[in-house]
């Protein structure tokens, strides 16, 4: 199995899910209330339809019992040609990465198992650059832990931190990247001035459009892009953009969206 990520709009060869069938969320964190499971499957379903329409691998999780493995952006990142396992903060989450460990051992991957709290969906890669989320997922210790691994491998990255609004819980709800010149931005995060010199460009997403998670899209390349806010898919085509819309409400209850349920391993 070949693994590699240098920047987030390259071509998506191969990622690795896990269906939605344990996912809930208590009405108190979600005011939408219940997850219809039904409809999920369907909403997801669509979701890795599109994916093998578009040739990409899916390796797929056996499920554990936690209510939030369908999000498996969280359970740890490529850099380069490293696997890094993430530490998560959540307890009943810690579970998770158990699968990700034994594919790394099975297919012989480099691979490094985090000590500090990172979990992937904080970590954006772009040509030589990492922005890294720090907020309650992500710590500044997991910051040095990430560059001092890289470093040991003669990879040289610089860091850009990323202060965000922590109940969006990670840095790909509220910030993106769509090519080498153009990143999407929210006024969720608090330190702009440090990530917008990094680009040309900037798309930024209306404050309604905020709690649908609309920047959470995945870009599997070639420009294509999936979103699950219809409004923001139509402003990116207007932008020069193809996108695909992918109804995903039921799914955005539980505080994520189609990113949020994709590990990328390959970008070619």
């Amino acid at each position: 199995m070949n693994i590699s990520f240098n920047n987030e709009y390259d071509k998506l060869a191969s990622c690795i899910i896990a269906y939605p069938c344990n996912i809930q969320v208590s009405s108190n964190i979600s005011p939408a209330g219940q997850i219809d499971k039904l409809i999920a499957s369907k909403q997801y379903n669509k979701l890795i339809n599109t994916l093998m329409d578009n040739d990409v691998k899916t390796y797929l999780f056996d499920l554990n019992g936690s209510t939030a493995q369908v999000f498996t952006r969280d359970i740890g990142f490529v850099i380069n040609d490293i696997l890094f396992v993430s530490n998560m903060t959540q307890p009943e989450r810690q579970t998770e990465i158990a699968g990700l460990i034994d594919l790394a051992k099975q297919h012989n991957i480099k691979n490094h198992i985090m000590t500090n709290k990172a979990e992937g969906g904080d970590i954006l890669v772009h040509q030589g650059k990492l922005f890294i989320g720090v907020g309650n997922r992500t710590s500044e210790e997991a910051v040095e832990e990430i560059l001092h691994v890289l470093s040991l491998n003669n990879y040289q990255y610089e860091v850009i931190k990323v202060y965000f609004n922590k109940t969006k819980i990670h840095l790909d709800c509220v910030f993106n990247i769509l090519d080498k010149n153009t990143c999407i931005t929210t006024i969720d995060i608090f330190n702009p001035e440090d990530v917008l010199k990094h680009f040309a460009n900037a798309i930024e997403i209306p404050i309604e459009e905020l709690d649908s998670l609309a920047a959470n899209i995945i870009d599997i390349g070639n420009d294509i892009i999936l979103c699950s806010s219809e409004a923001f898919s139509k402003s990116l085509k207007r932008h020069g953009y193809k996108t695909i819309y992918i109804e995903f409400n039921e799914i955005i209850k539980a505080s994520g969206s189609l990113g949020c349920c994709l590990m990328p391993l390959l970008k070619v």
